[in-house]
């Protein structure tokens, strides 16, 4: 049975990552002032909310989720946060590099506006303000201030610095926490942590009945008054406490 399950995802998967790549050419695109084309986030947010209905994740909200455009902030822990955030909410993402030649998600990368960051001396100072620029006209950007993921069990301290975005463009920031379960437990599969590889969490994912991400959205932070670790730390208060009262329910 595990087998047919597997086969069967396995091939709906590979029929929607088709149709990804045919949306991704055909998807109207609107130029911001750097130059930077970027979709309209319906079809995309609708082929995540798709992928994870193929993938046997089932998406557990928790609060509103606010209407305006903002900085969205969650915690970090699994390839699977990208789908999972963009289908809820429309947000771009910003990314490292490298994820833009990963299978699958490199191309959910690309045609989701993800901005792409490279090491550098002023690479920050070029994304932030690019950032910036798309909040102002009323885009939802996503971010993981981490920097990196972690297992689930813990979030890590935030790094301030692109904060600076939602301070310079007036806008709000709107923390996400994210968990993930599985059988009333921690799920500790899906956390993309070292030793752990795409396709190994894939194929895992692929054979179980099901998986269970509880998304909660805990209102909007705005940024005037604030300066860019004051909303980095507010953010991640906001996101510990959302855990800790998922634990509770739990």
């Amino acid at each position: 049975m595990m087998m047919v399950r597997i086969f069967r995802r396995f091939l709906l998967l590979l029929l929607h990552t088709l149709y990804g790549i045919w949306l991704s050419l055909t998807i109207h695109k609107r130029k911001a002032p750097d130059g930077v084309s970027f979709p309209d986030p319906g079809p995309v947010a609708r082929w995540s909310g798709r992928l994870l209905e193929i993938l046997g994740v089932e998406t557990v909200v928790h609060g509103k989720i606010p209407e305006d455009s903002g900085l969205v902030v969650a915690n970090h822990v699994s390839w699977l946060d990208i789908p999972v955030l963009n289908s809820l909410t429309g947000a771009a993402f910003l990314s490292k590099n490298s994820i833009r030649y990963w299978p699958i998600i490199g191309w959910f990368a690309v045609a989701s506006g993800t901005l792409f960051i490279r090491r550098g001396n002023h690479e920050a100072r070029r994304i932030s303000d690019a950032i910036a620029t798309r909040l102002r006209e009323g885009r939802r950007m996503a971010i993981f201030p981490e920097g990196t993921t972690s297992d689930g069990s813990q979030v890590r301290r935030f790094f301030p610095r692109l904060f600076g975005a939602a301070i310079d463009a007036g806008a709000p920031v709107i923390p996400v926490a994210l968990c993930y379960r599985a059988g009333g437990q921690r799920d500790t599969l899906v956390p993309y942590t070292k030793g752990q590889s795409f396709l190994r969490i894939l194929f895992g994912i692929l054979a179980r009945r099901r998986s269970e991400v509880h998304v909660c959205f805990s209102g909007v932070i705005p940024s005037p008054g604030l300066d860019r670790r004051g909303l980095a730390d507010a953010s991640r208060e906001a996101i510990v406490s959302s855990l800790e009262s998922i634990s509770t329910r739990e």
